[in-house]
């Protein structure tokens, strides 16, 4: 079983907002928390919220597939992860 490393961020949040995520939480039947630990984690897992401001996902992925050279069996979103994490 792999271990798990949980990172604690101590985070202010405006009370318009922490009133709505709330009512947001409470529909969904989970707690503040869960609700933006859930939220948080969607977020990450969208690569294109890695690419810096006007580089879209299509000439980040020609500049890899220039760099690299064309090849039918590469993984072009894990190379397009690991380019963007490298900035």
């Amino acid at each position: 079983m792999e271990a798990v490393t949980i990172k604690r961020k101590l985070i202010d949040i405006r009370p318009s907002v922490f009133e709505k995520l709330s009512i947001k939480a409470g529909r969904e039947g989970v707690s503040l928390k869960r609700y933006i630990e859930d939220m948080l984690e969607r977020d990450s897992e969208d690569v294109e919220t890695l690419a810096p401001a006007g580089v879209s996902s299509s000439k980040v992925i020609s500049l890899i597939g220039a760099a690299k050279g064309a090849a039918a069996d590469v993984n072009w979103e894990e190379e397009r992860l690991k380019y963007l994490l490298s900035k």
